[in-house]
């Protein structure tokens, strides 16, 4: 299964305005076909410019971008996504019309299984993405993929090209050890704000080199009360001791 998601801009009409034509069709189509097709998705319209995530089988989602890329209600497109998946984000065809996508909790999910791509456009990719997206949150949201989860580093990063190297060492010594609570180091001050340590933790993440597994549940530990030893119970009474 694979993922393809796209920004295109509306063709402009005869007073040089963007206007979603033909957004109707697109949706009564993706709506009748789609499910035939095993595919699942959103689409939503804003400020001149169509955002649309398409899932499903690999061959069927390469095929419909195909046809989306010479559809003619489509202008510079611009595919920011497009790879293997191991699940859906989607589990429905969905459409979201004039609105942010991102106030739906299933759009959410789509945001935290590709943080990585999103937080690494430049200025002019967020700006164009902005409408549908608010980079500026993301955090938040890579913030929650991170919480109660364990942490390692598999390698270290090359301490010559980033900032605060010492700190990032410190880091580094920390996670190399044994798997580390997320939640400890972004509560505990060491390291920065919770904002700096999310956005070290996803430096090494994007680099490949950060092992990130569920938190093993702490066990209760058990207090075992000691019986009194009956022989030296015997021998206190006998000297009066008590």
């Amino acid at each position: 299964m694979k993922c393809i998601a796209y920004i295109s801009r509306t063709p402009t009409s005869d007073r040089s305005v963007r206007m979603p034509t033909g957004l109707s069709d697109i949706i009564s189509v993706s709506r009748k076909h789609n499910p035939q097709s095993q595919i699942t998705g959103i689409i939503s319209y804003r400020e001149g410019q169509y955002l649309q995530i398409i899932e499903g089988p690999h061959a069927e989602v390469d095929k419909l971008m195909v046809k989306i890329a010479a559809d003619p209600r489509h202008e510079d497109l611009w595919v920011f996504l497009d790879g293997p998946v191991a699940k859906r984000s989607f589990d429905s065809w969905a459409v979201n019309v004039f609105n942010f996508v991102d106030q739906s909790v299933l759009f959410n999910t789509f945001i935290e299984n590709n943080i990585g791509v999103l937080t690494a456009f430049d200025e002019n990719q967020k700006s164009r993405i902005q409408p549908f997206i608010d980079i500026k949150q993301s955090d938040a949201v890579l913030e929650k993929h991170y919480e109660d989860k364990d942490l390692r580093l598999l390698a270290w990063p090359d301490l010559n090209t980033v900032s605060q190297p010492q700190m990032v060492m410190n880091l580094c010594i920390k996670l190399t050890k044994k798997p580390y609570p997320f939640n400890a180091l972004s509560s505990s001050g060491e390291f920065g704000t919770s904002h700096q340590v999310t956005q070290m933790i996803r430096a090494f993440d994007q680099l490949g080199i950060l092992s990130v597994t569920e938190s093993a549940p702490v066990k209760e530990q058990v207090v075992i009360e000691k019986k009194p030893n009956k022989f030296y119970g015997a021998i206190k009474k006998f000297l009066g001791m008590r």
